[in-house]
């Protein structure tokens, strides 16, 4: 009987590890000889590969426990199928139909069960051997079950195999059902480990690297010979010929497209000797896949599209080699579903490589803004230092026409704006350049805006406009860079000043906030700011719509560098301002930090 050889035996990776599954079957086995009156049921379930698993043996048999989870090919068993009778569900195979070169195959593989031989005419013989083949809805191969040593000793007759194989019926769906079950366990298992791949830091942020661990994770754990990951979506990744297939370029083209086909309609496609199933455009190439298949040793090829959505991204391709188990509708739903759990991934890090593609683009590109920024102002300097100072000899010489003077006082004042203009360049570059971080110490809010007040009283007073200090008298103390916020108040300070008018008052200061920060407050009744305009306020060069504010001079970076500088400083600025009634400039800075030790 077959189901001791010992031939081709060895320990199977895939044997079952869910107890409750071997319990069932042992029990289904033990049912099965209990109900057909024979001493002796084994189950053997049809692995990948082409090898048959022992997971059941019930009976009285020398060495029963050792076959357990032991394999052997299933090529071996269907030269002895194939001299069998067939009655219902079951195959007869009595011993005078074994040929003299079967017998010598199975020398040494099978062992004879001890018992005695036949003494007359329809006794049972040590070699005959009783077998149920246990398939699927697609009709494939899934199990065996085999009955050997009736009670009585004595071989069945046709009418009681056809009973035997009714008694069968329930116990084989049983083991039909445990035998998919346990396989989609399997499968689940496989999913989960994907997931939690996918889920790793190295695979969530390279495409390549996850392709590489989802290969050698799967490869295994699908039981495949070979498997290939093919991503359409990024063309940096290893697309290697990992089946070894040599597909040519139109062949390739044709399974890429029909791989998103097979995501739309979410189905595998199989690509067998002589049919490609799941396909009908991939199907004219059925001719070149069959002598692919042959000269690699494939007895299939599957493959599972890989995408997120509504978006194909590239498939899997597994391939086994001649002489395996048939590819399952339970595989099919597997490898669909690690088609959904790669997509993610793979649609995840590769955004993830991009965004930081982009951001690293970002910050050569910033380097490059602050390198030309610095290489500009310093360039213009120079000859505007010497446009300005012969300009202003110009203004004071006797010996030009008075249109010559007036001709040099407008170049002299042209460079004065130019000049403003490359300071507040120069600044802005200084401010947001992140490799420079601001000098952060204690400084004395108060006693910055009390300079800044001094510094500005008689720019104020030739316009005309009172200054005004209010709020906060004593000590009050932020974090930050001191000629930064220096030059954010500066800056306020002087717009107040600039888009007022003579007779406006200006009042600044500072206010102590309920969340103990700080704030330095700037309110003028000058011109005002449109809402229209305040929605890019802060923008670098931004010039106000407003006609009477485009006639006063200005940069237009002012603000860009206050806006700079108090998110360096962690702060936020607050507008408030009416058209024609005045603005009023709020710079909230952060709550200081109780110090190391303080207790508090």
């Amino acid at each position: 009987m077959e189901q001791v050889r010992t031939g081709e035996r060895r320990t199977r990776d895939l044997s079952w590890g869910d107890p409750r599954a071997r319990a069932l079957v042992h029990a289904l086995a033990r049912d099965a000889a209990t109900r057909t009156g024979f001493r002796i049921c084994a189950v053997e379930v049809v692995r990948p590969k082409g090898l048959l698993e022992f997971v059941a043996i019930h009976g009285d048999l020398a060495s029963a426990e050792e076959r357990l989870g032991t394999a052997s090919r299933l090529a071996d068993m269907h030269l002895v199928f194939a001299e069998g009778e067939q009655h219902g569900r079951l195959l007869w195979i009595p011993f005078e139909n074994l040929s003299e070169d079967i017998l010598e195959r199975l020398d040494g593989v099978v062992v004879v069960p001890d018992v005695p031989a036949p003494s007359a005419p329809g006794e049972w013989h040590p070699m005959d051997m009783l077998v149920a083949r246990i398939t699927d809805e697609r009709g494939d191969l899934r199990a065996l079950l085999y009955l050997d040593v009736p009670t009585g000793l004595a071989r069945p007759d046709k009418a009681r195999l056809l009973a035997i194989s009714d008694e069968l019926e329930t116990v084989l769906l049983s083991i039909l059902s445990v035998v998919e079950r346990e396989e989609y366990a399997d499968h689940m298992r496989v999913i989960r480990a994907t997931r939690r791949l996918a889920r790793s830091n190295p695979a969530r942020h390279d495409v390549d690297h996850l392709v590489r661990e989802a290969r050698s994770t799967l490869l295994g754990a699908l039981s495949v010979d070979e498997l290939e990951i093919r991503v359409f979506i990024d063309e940096g990744t290893d697309t290697r010929d990992s089946l070894g297939l040599r597909m040519a370029p139109e062949v390739r083209r044709a399974l890429d497209e029909a791989a998103a086909r097979a995501w739309t309609d979410q189905r595998v496609l199989i690509i067998e000797p002589g049919h490609v199933w799941g396909d009908p455009e991939l199907a004219t190439y059925a001719d070149w896949f069959t002598a692919a298949l042959d000269a690699a040793g494939f007895e299939a090829v599957v493959v599972a599209p890989v995408g997120v959505d509504d978006e194909v991204l590239g498939m899997l391709t597994c391939a086994r080699r001649s002489g395996s188990r048939r590819w399952t509708d339970g595989e099919g739903v597997a490898a669909l579903e690690l088609g959904h759990d790669l997509g993610r991934a793979i649609a995840n890090a590769h955004a993830t490589q991009r965004e930081r593609r982009l951001l690293e683009e970002l910050r050569e590109l910033e380097v490059a803004r602050h390198w030309f920024l610095r290489e500009l102002t310093h360039e213009i300097n120079n000859p505007m230092t010497v446009i300005a100072a012969n300009a202003e000899f110009l203004t004071w010489s006797e010996d030009i026409t008075a249109t010559d003077q007036r001709r040099a006082q407008a170049i002299l004042r042209a460079s004065e704006r130019l000049d403003d203009l490359l300071q507040g360049l120069s600044m802005l570059s200084q401010v947001s350049d992140p490799q420079h971080p601001p000098a952060m110490q204690h400084v004395d809010l108060v006693r910055v805006v009390e300079e800044t007040m001094s510094a500005m009283t008689a720019v104020a007073e030739r316009a005309g406009i009172t200054l005004h200090l209010v709020g906060e008298l004593d000590e009050a103390v932020v974090q930050g860079d001191a000629r930064e916020i220096a030059s954010a108040v500066s800056n306020l300070v002087d717009n107040a000043v600039k888009y007022s008018d003579a007779g406006h008052e200006v009042w600044i200061g500072v206010e102590r906030r309920a969340d103990g920060g700080l704030s330095f407050v700037c309110t003028d009744e000058g011109l005002g700011i449109s809402e229209a305009d305040q929605a890019n306020l802060f923008a670098p060069l931004f010039r106000s719509t407003n006609e009477q504010a485009l006639m006063r001079p200005g940069t237009g970076l002012g603000l860009g560098i206050v806006r700079e500088i108090m998110q360096r400083h962690g702060g936020t600025i607050e507008v408030e301002s009416t058209l024609g009634r005045g603005t009023r400039v709020r710079l909230h800075f952060r709550p200081l930090l109780p110090r190391a030790g303080s207790g508090s």
